[in-house]
């Protein structure tokens, strides 16, 4: 078994590093291998940065764009597959590192303090569309997603995409906090394993049917999947590994990756994103 030893010391040197290297190469710009794309850092907050990856064939129109938060340990490979599979179909992508800039074992900044910034940071980018806006989160950066909006950050009605996020009463309930009216709730996808202990089935049956009539959930169970699914790169085929539970608890998600089924899901995610940027 394998488990995940990145520092949060580590983190906060590579963020260090990448704020200095935008300093003094602001507009500098990076491929992608394997995609004409163009990635570059963004500044979010004072020892905050993200990374914007924009598609290739930019004109005109401003893009649609989606927030991708990532898990407890932070960006990774984890999101690699769905942002390919997003950028192929002309998406932008922004990942923030929260975690990167700050000290060993420290608490992440609240949902909503994270979920603001980065919405600030896409509402202030001329070539992004903060009103083709989806969020994509991933085990507590779905927490995080859910949370957030329930907290008032950030425009009401941006589109959730929350895989595995823990299901539990807390998440039901910020739900239940939810826009009532069409107009203010926007479409939620809640995908899970069925060999999840962290996303029990029934809790997840209970979450989704917590929000809103008007948010359009579509409640999405991948078969045999287990927690983080995406965490492949961790373990050999077919190998198993804990990663941090999403809900913050000491205890850790038992976790069997598998390349198919992070496939799978990213299909998914790209199905409801393009229905929800109007693509």
């Amino acid at each position: 078994m394998h488990r995940p030893n990145a520092s949060r010391r580590a983190r906060r040197a590579v963020a260090l590093l990448a704020l200095l290297l935008s300093a003094w190469a602001a507009g500098a710009q990076e491929r992608m291998p394997g995609l004409d794309t163009r990635t570059e850092l963004v500044r979010l907050a004072p020892g905050v940065s993200g990374t914007l990856t924009l598609p290739a064939g930019r004109r005109g129109r401003p893009l649609a764009v989606v927030l991708v938060l990532p898990d407890a340990d932070g960006p990774g490979p984890r999101s690699a597959v769905y942002g390919q599979r997003l950028l192929e179909n002309g998406i932008a992508l922004l990942e923030p590192d929260f975690a990167g800039g700050m000290a060993d074992d420290a608490p992440l900044p609240p949902a909503a303090t994270r979920l603001a910034l980065a919405i600030a940071a896409i509402a202030a980018d001329p070539r992004l569309d903060p009103h083709r806006l989806v969020v994509l989160g991933l085990g507590e950066g779905a927490r995080a997603a859910l949370l957030g909006q329930a907290a008032g950050a950030g425009a009401a009605g941006v589109p959730l995409a929350l895989l595995y996020p823990g299901c539990d009463a807390d998440l039901a309930a910020a739900a239940a906090r939810m826009p009532a009216a069409r107009a203010g709730a926007g479409p939620v996808l809640l995908l899970h394993g069925d060999e999840d202990a962290a996303n029990d089935r029934g809790e997840c049956d209970r979450l989704a049917a917590a929000f809103p009539a008007a948010a359009a959930v579509h409640h999405r169970v991948l078969a045999g999947a287990s927690y983080g699914w995406d965490a492949y790169d961790m373990v050999r085929p077919g190998g198993v590994t804990r990663l941090p539970d999403p809900a913050g608890s000491p205890r850790r998600a038992w976790s069997r990756p598998d390349l198919m089924t992070t496939v799978i899901a990213a299909d998914r995610v790209l199905g409801f994103v393009l229905a929800a940027v109007g693509r």
